[in-house]
């Protein structure tokens, strides 16, 4: 695969645009590891800020300006005398798509499908226009790493995954990258019974290539394209 390209007309626009700040990214892992990765229960205490700065590497003002930012969204609360804890009711992400009668039919496949189709389109045209270098290399060994794990025989649907899971965050849209760990369990489940998963991958793995050269080019409308026939494809599929 080709490397990560880095225009010179990119020029400072384009710095402008993809200059995140370091807080932001540290609620960001921080929120990662509360909610998608479970390290921290509701109700539970954080680390100290010595502790936690350091485990994450930045200074402790950066550290308490992502806390002050997931404070603000209902994730942390800050007792005083005592700490920073995980909030006990953490903000509802949505519906659990899993827990809905019938998840495992065709017909409902196809609906989960098909939502993608809305919004994953529009997600990788955001990423194309707000990702970071760092970030489009990361994208891009995600899809290094699914060929590997797919040549191996490996769990590549969860590599797969992890790949579009790096373009969601890439997009720096909160809302879709909450939405999409909800979508993807449903995602998993249905993988898992799937009877057309040796074509499924094959699918994939093509179509990734071609996502992948739009977005390293960053041409948004040939990423969104690229990941509608994507979709369409795994829908044809569900069909067959």
């Amino acid at each position: 695969m080709r490397q990560v390209p880095r225009p010179a007309e990119w020029g400072n626009d384009m710095a402008e645009v993809k200059k995140i700040k370091l807080s932001e990214q540290i609620s960001d892992r921080l929120y990662e590891m509360i909610v998608d990765e479970r390290r921290y229960a509701p109700g539970s205490k954080l680390p100290n800020e010595n502790e936690l700065s350091a485990a994450l590497e930045v200074s402790r003002t950066t550290l308490r300006e992502a806390i002050s930012f997931l404070v603000a969204q209902g994730v942390l609360e800050i007792r005083r005398g005592k700490g920073t804890f995980v909030a006990e009711d953490l903000p509802a992400e949505g519906l659990d798509l899993t827990s809905l009668a019938g998840i495992r039919s065709r017909v409902r496949a196809k609906d989960l499908f098909e939502m993608r189709l809305i919004f994953e389109p529009a997600t990788v045209a955001l990423a194309c226009e707000r990702a970071t270098d760092e970030e489009l290399a990361q994208i891009l060994k995600k899809a290094e790493r699914m060929e590997r794990i797919a040549a191996e025989d490996g769990d590549w649907p969860l590599a797969d995954q992890e790949f579009h899971w790096a373009i969601i965050k890439a997009s720096h849209n909160e809302y879709m990258r909450r939405l999409y760990p909800i979508i993807n369990s449903a995602v998993n489940e249905i993988m898992q019974i799937s009877q057309n998963r040796q074509h499924m991958q094959e699918i994939a793995l093509a179509d990734n290539r071609v996502i992948l050269e739009f977005l390293l080019q960053r041409d948004e409308a040939g990423a969104s394209h690229a990941m509608s026939i994507h979709i369409r494809h795994l829908i044809n599929t569900l069909g067959s």
